[in-house]
C-alpha cells in the first residue's frame, strides 16, 4: 500500500519529556509533496484518471472575472479510491490586463509585476485535462464557473466536489474548509490560497482515510455519481419561503427559485407536501448528474 496513504492522518506520538495527557497534545505532518508520491499495487483494479484541480481568480464573477493561476494534476486511481500516482502537473499564470484588487493579490501572493505578460495555454491545458474521467475540485461550483469559460473544451467531463459531496458532519468532522480538514486528519499545508500548493493539499486530503476506512475521494466518487432530483419551486414562493427555507431549500438568484436536491423518490414527496401546503407555488422536477451538478 501507498506508504504516503499509510500516513496520512495518523498522529504521531507525543514526546517522552512531555508530560502533559496525550490528548492534550495532537502532532500534524506536513502534506506529503506530489513529486515523493509512492506507486501501490492497485486494489479492485484500476479506477478513474481524476484530474485535481484549483483556481484563483481576480474575483467571484465568472462572467466577468479573469482566473489568473490556474494548477491541474492528473492521478491514477484504484477501484478502491485510492491514488496510486501522480501523472503529470499543469500550472499556468493570466495577466487579466487590468490591476488586482488589492484584497486579492494580499491573498494570493499575485501581483500585477508577476502576471505582466504572462497567458494560459488553453490548448495544451485541455489537452491535458481531456486525459483524465473527471475533474475534482475543492468546491466545485466556484471552478467550474470559470473552467467553463476558460476550458470550453473540457465541458464534457463530469466533476467532483470534495466540498459537497462528503458528508463531513456525519464523519464527525466540523468545517468543511480544505485547512481544517487537513488538520483534523492530522495534516497541515505550509502555504493556501496558491493553485499549485491547493492541488497538493487536496490531493493529500483526498487520499486520507474517514471513519469507515473508506478514502475521502472514495466516498466522493460514489456521492457524486448518485443521480438525484432538482426541485423548484416558483411562483408565488413569498408566503412559503420561511418553510422552505426550513426544509432546506435554498434561493437560487440566478434562476429566481427556492430549490434543494434529493433523491428521485423524496422529490415526489417534496411535491406532494408543496401542492398539498401551497397550492399556489409551481414545482418543477430536473434530473441531476455528477455533469451538471457543479456546473
Amino acid at each position: 500500500m501507498n506508504s504516503l496513504n499509510d500516513d496520512i492522518g495518523q498522529q504521531a506520538e507525543p514526546s517522552p519529556d512531555d508530560d502533559r495527557p496525550q490528548n492534550d497534545v495532537r502532532i500534524l505532518r506536513r502534506i506529503a509533496p506530489l513529486d515523493e508520491w509512492s506507486i501501490t499495487t492497485a486494489v479492485g483494479g484500476q479506477g478513474p484518471v481524476i484530474a485535481v484541480l484549483d483556481t484563483e481568480t481576480e474575483g467571484l464573477d465568472p462572467e466577468s472575472d479573469a482566473v489568473i493561476e490556474i494548477a491541474v494534476a492528473l492521478v491514477q486511481t484504484d477501484g478502491a479510491g485510492r491514488i496510486l500516482k501522480i501523472l503529470g502537473k499543469r500550472y499556468g499564470l493570466q495577466d487579466p490586463g487590468r490591476p488586482l484588487p488589492a484584497k486579492i493579490s494580499k491573498l494570493t501572493g499575485l501581483s500585477a509585476v508577476k502576471l505582466e505578460g504572462k497567458t494560459i495555454d488553453a490548448d495544451k491545458l485541455t489537452a491535458f485535462i481531456s486525459r483524465a474521467d473527471a475533474v475534482l475540485a475543492h468546491g466545485a461550483k466556484f471552478d467550474a464557473g470559470f473552467v467553463r469559460r476558460l476550458l470550453p473544451g473540457i465541458a464534457h467531463l463530469p466533476w467532483i466536489c470534495t466540498l459537497q459531496d462528503v458528508d463531513w458532519l456525519e464523519h464527525g468532522f466540523d468545517g468543511r474548509a480544505l485547512g481544517h480538514l487537513l488538520m483534523q486528519q492530522g495534516l497541515f499545508a505550509p502555504r493556501a490560497h496558491n493553485a499549485g500548493d491547493d492541488v497538493t493539499a487536496l490531493i493529500n486530503l483526498a487520499a486520507t482515510c474517514l471513519p469507515n476506512d473508506n478514502t475521502v475521494l472514495a466516498e466522493a466518487l460514489a456521492k457524486a455519481q448518485e443521480e438525484t432530483v432538482r426541485v423548484d419551486a416558483e411562483g408565488d414562493t413569498y408566503s412559503a419561503r420561511s418553510e422552505l427555507k426550513r426544509r432546506g431549500y435554498r434561493f437560487d438568484w440566478s434562476r429566481k427559485v427556492w430549490s434543494i436536491e434529493v433523491s428521485a423518490f423524496q422529490s415526489d414527496y417534496e411535491e406532494s407536501w408543496i401542492s398539498r401546503h401551497f397550492p399556489r407555488v409551481r414545482v418543477s422536477k430536473t434530473p441531476i448528474t455528477w455533469h451538471e451538478r457543479h456546473c
